[in-house]
């Protein structure tokens, strides 16, 4: 008969805490790493590039260590100015990318190896397989970015009715009614009025539709998100990291016009640029200056909303800012109204575009009124 050891039955409890005490703080400890080189990627990187959501000002990265040598991406990462005035592959994504170079960062290798294990732990995505599909993918772009009424143009329903009502207001004064013929004239004229969209030109106060007010340097958004193609977030990053999209410092600018002087393609400087140049300049002085840009969209000071939660959900910019890549002068194409807003919230049905139906925002006054 075995001697009886009490210690037995308390082994298998000692091993469970055991396990329960260090499993927990390994997984902490790899969720802090994750976080940090996270933070890395998203401070040094994601100005330029995305993982897995399409280029930006630079390549998208996901699978970009399976494609490229180890070494060859660290010497990049490290030294990009020396890569892309030596190496022939360095050239080519250069010209690929509209000649946009690429700013020393200043990491360590071990910065710059947390980084490539960052974009290589992104890149492999969910390992369950039950990666989402996308609901909406197969939907055409311009129905995604579709605006609601930006109160122009001619509605030949209203011009229809104001016509008909004017030809009665003609009989009615032929048969003697002349009291009721003036009125259905006057309501045929204010018919006419809204039907060719002139109501538009009127706002509640505070309602900045169609604001377009001239900048200090005419930027032109057709030229920069339109023909050359420049994502959004490369000058306001801010939108997928915070609450404020934020406008481009000078330096941003000139990380291009430093090379680029002329549309034309010469070393001509265009007198915008001139003015750019002038501001930069003043960089290094004891009173620098900045570019007094003039706001657009102005929301009240009781309001808070956050364009990270918005972008994170895959909101299109010009599902709210309309068809900003064909603006020469920025505009404000919605009308920013709290009705707009709950209207983007509340909307269902099959013809509404696809950011209606799947924002299903919340409805609680605190989320935006603070």
């Amino acid at each position: 008969m075995s001697s009886f050891h009490p210690w037995r039955r308390l082994l298998p409890v000692l091993l469970l805490a055991a396990a329960g005490g260090v499993l927990p703080a390994q997984d902490d400890a790899e969720a802090s790493a994750f976080q940090r080189r996270a933070a890395l990627f998203s401070a040094k990187c994601t100005k330029c590039h995305t993982i897995g959501k399409g280029d930006r000002v630079g390549p998208d990265l996901k699978g970009v260590t399976d494609r490229r040598p180890r070494a060859w991406l660290q010497a990049f990462v490290a030294r990009p100015s020396s890569m892309l005035d030596t190496d022939p592959v360095a050239k080519e994504l250069l010209a690929k990318y509209n000649n946009v170079r690429m700013e020393d960062l200043s990491m360590s290798k071990e910065q710059v190896d947390d980084v490539l294990l960052h974009i290589e732990e992104v890149s492999k995505g969910p390992t369950t397989g039950d990666e989402p599909v996308g609901r909406y993918a197969d939907e055409p772009i311009l129905r995604r970015i579709e605006m609601p009424d930006e109160r122009r143009g001619v509605s030949w329903t209203a011009l229809a009715i104001a016509i008909a009502i004017g030809l009665g207001s003609l009989v009615l004064r032929h048969q003697g009614w002349r009291g009721t013929s003036a009125a259905a004239m006057v309501l045929a004229i204010c018919g006419v009025y809204c039907g060719i969209g002139e109501h538009g030109l009127h706002r509640i106060p505070g309602d900045q539709q169609g604001y377009e007010p001239v900048q200090p340097i005419a930027y032109s958004h057709e030229t920069h998100a339109g023909k050359l193609g420049i994502a959004c977030l490369y000058c306001h990053h801010g939108a997928e990291k915070g609450p404020v999209a934020g406008l481009p410092s000078v330096n941003v600018c000139m990380n291009c016009h430093r090379i680029v002087k002329n549309p034309d393609g010469s070393n001509k400087v265009t007198p915008e640029l001139a003015k750019l140049e002038a501001i930069w300049e003043t960089r290094n002085t004891p009173s620098p200056k900045s570019i007094e840009w003039v706001r657009v969209h102005n929301l009240p000071d009781f309001v808070f909303f956050n364009h990270r939660s918005h972008v994170q959900n895959n909101i299109q910019c010009q599902e709210c800012h309309g068809p900003v890549e064909t603006m020469v002068r920025m505009r404000q194409v919605s009308d920013l109204s709290m009705g707009w807003c709950v209207a983007c919230h509340r909307r269902t049905g099959v013809n509404a575009p696809s950011h209606w139906k799947r924002s299903t925002g919340t409805l609680d006054c605190s989320a935006c009124h603070q």
